[in-house]
């Protein structure tokens, strides 16, 4: 078994001048002849029927669905409601210490962004 026999596509393992004869035309010949075929087979109203194929198959449908508040009480029990509401009190009291610092050493931060980063700090701990 010769291993100069395996060929990927145009290229081969071992032999490095399997590419040579392929090779053989300049660059420029190639050019000109791909500007010859792309100026042969341009055609203005394929392209536009192509490109709206294209856009009716990515055309997304979006259907608005009402948004509804929702009842937890549906969900959850009256004990479980007041965990999570004692729960919520507890992170904002902490979120709120946390803010204050980062207000006196980082007073550069906007209000949205100092709550967001002392939530992160807050719920990291």
């Amino acid at each position: 078994m010769d291993i100069n026999q395996v060929r990927f596509g145009g290229f081969s393992v071992g032999n490095s001048n399997t590419r040579q004869a392929k090779e053989e035309k300049s660059e420029d010949s190639k050019a000109e002849e791909f500007r010859k075929e792309s100026i042969s087979t341009f055609n203005p109203e394929k392209i536009m029927g192509a490109m709206e194929a294209q856009g009716l198959q990515n055309l997304a449908q979006v259907n608005l669905v009402s948004k509804k508040e929702v009842d937890p009480a549906d969900f959850l029990t009256e004990d479980r409601i007041a965990d999570i509401e004692a729960m919520m009190g507890e992170f904002e009291i902490g979120v709120g210490k946390i803010a204050d610092v980062l207000e006196e050493e980082l007073p550069m931060l906007s209000a949205d962004n100092r709550l967001a980063f002392a939530a992160h700090i807050f719920a990291a701990e």
